[in-house]
Formats: C-alpha cells, structure tokens, sequence
C-alpha cells in the first residue's frame, strides 16, 4: 500500500487538484462558447432555421469530457486527502 504520509502522495493530490479545476473551467468555457449565438447560424432555403456546425458539436462534446474528467478529478483527490490512513503508532507506547 502507498504511504500516505509521503510528500509524492501528497503532491500527487495536490496536482490532480489544479489540473481538475483547470479542465473543468476549460471544460465549461467551451461548452459556454458552443452554445453561443456566434457558434449557431441561420440557414433559410425555403424556411429559416437554426443551423450548428460539426465543428462546434465537436467542441462541445470534448468540452464535456473535459468537464467530466476535471470533476473526477477533483473527487478523487478529495478522497485521497480525506480518506488517509492515520500515522502508525509506535510500538513504544507513544513515549
């Protein structure tokens, strides 16, 4: 089992804590710009329609991923912080 006490485990938590929060803002803000009205345009034929490119479909969809894994990112570091063992006692007694 890991040692939870160690200064790489710790600072493993604390990089999968920035880089949850940097893929879940950047997650949103493409999500957010997806569904901007610069992203949908109105195509009239014969009736006017709103029309969505691939492209930002795409963006949108890489977005939610994007959001998706920063979440679990920052729920699973949570959980390593909060859900460490405690320190071994010493077989001294504690003296």
């Amino acid at each position: 089992m890991a040692d939870t006490h160690s200064r790489g485990y710790l600072l493993a938590a604390r990089r999968m804590v920035w880089c949850g929060i940097l893929l879940f803002v950047l997650g949103l803000a493409a999500i957010a710009a997806a569904a901007s009205d610069g992203a949908i345009s109105w195509e009239c034929d014969p009736t006017c329609r709103r029309v969505e490119s691939g492209l930002w479909k795409t963006v949108e969809m890489v977005g939610a991923v994007s959001a998706g894994l920063g979440s679990v990112l920052l729920v699973s570091a949570f959980l390593m912080v909060m859900l460490r063992r405690p320190r071994p006692e010493s077989e001294s007694g504690g003296r």
